[in-house]
């Protein structure tokens, strides 16, 4: 059995996994020790392989025990795409460009290419936007400005419709910044466990629209025809659709971020509660205008 005493913890994320850095066999390594609260805990070393597989960087998985609830897999370092974005090191817009590159090859591979690996099969359904979008109410709208009005539950549940119409393709599902690592030059996916099929816009909104992060409009109209290049999609014609996805999980990370700070004692959260409400605004102003209204008013407009 591993040693933890003397490892160095990584303290990193909401989640209640836990990471170390070790030497594994004479090399680098992190260690990661998860309970069975979520079932994808146990799907990320299939998933590692598997977006190997497809030319989709993510780290070398070294050693798994199920049974144990334990994962060891190769030491990407310390620098993500947040560290190089909020410190404007020269090459990050190279690297979210590789990421973009990489969002793309996977939001292009059929469904039926995962040959039996595991993923969370329930996907992005109906129930699933339901609850990103409870979450939200339950957490950040209502204790703030009480029952939604039915327009907005009436206009939440079209948007359902509108991500439903899109065709299925995987997602990372949780593709932000502090989920990209940069190594060797390279753009690396982790925190892909909770890997489903839905929208790909879903993951590009996660990565151009990450609260952690401010990227000017200028960037992130570049970022998006960067993607829309190597998906043959028009810009002008899929725009709308992005936005919408965009307001779908932003309502989720708000859902988190209040839960996190308020439920759980994570106050450092709360910092990134007004980016995320911005980027809402932003995103829901020209496509839904019921949510449009509520943001303003959780923002004090």
């Amino acid at each position: 059995m591993l040693d933890f005493s003397v490892a160095e913890e990584i303290l990193k994320g909401g989640g209640t996994r836990r990471f170390f850095r070790i030497e594994y066999r004479s090399r680098p390594a992190v260690a990661c020790v998860y309970d069975d609260s979520k079932y994808e805990n146990f799907l990320y070393a299939g998933i590692a392989a598997f977006l190997e597989r497809i030319g989709v960087p993510a780290p070398k998985v070294f050693f798994h025990d199920r049974e144990k609830h334990l994962l060891v897999m190769e030491d990407l370092g310390a620098v993500d795409l947040y560290l190089l974005q909020t410190s404007d090191a020269p090459d990050w817009r190279k690297a979210y460009r590789l990421a973009l590159d990489s969002l793309a090859r996977l939001h292009k591979t059929p469904l039926e290419a995962l040959a039996g690996t595991e993923i969370l099969q329930d996907g992005f359904n109906d129930a699933y936007y339901l609850w990103e979008q409870q979450y939200f109410l339950d957490n950040a709208a209502i204790p703030q400005t009480g029952v939604p009005a039915p327009a907005l539950l009436e206009e939440l549940s079209q948007l359902r419709q509108d991500l439903l119409a899109l065709p299925r393709q995987l997602l990372h599902r949780d593709c932000q910044s502090q989920n990209i690592m940069w190594h060797d030059g390279n753009a690396v996916f982790i925190d892909f466990q909770g890997m489903r099929a839905g929208t790909g816009f879903y993951d590009v909104a996660s990565l151009l629209f990450d609260p952690y992060v401010e990227i000017v409009p200028a960037d992130r109209e570049a970022f998006f025809e960067y993607y829309c290049a190597r998906m043959n999609y028009v810009p002008a014609t899929v725009k709308t659709i992005f936005y919408k996805a965009a307001a779908q999980r932003l309502m989720q990370a708000l859902g988190a971020y209040y839960f996190l700070s308020q439920k759980m004692g994570k106050t450092r959260y709360l910092a990134f509660v007004e980016p995320a409400l911005a980027r809402l605004e932003y995103v829901s102003k020209d496509t839904l205008p019921e949510l449009n209204r509520l943001v303003k008013t959780l923002r004090g407009l």
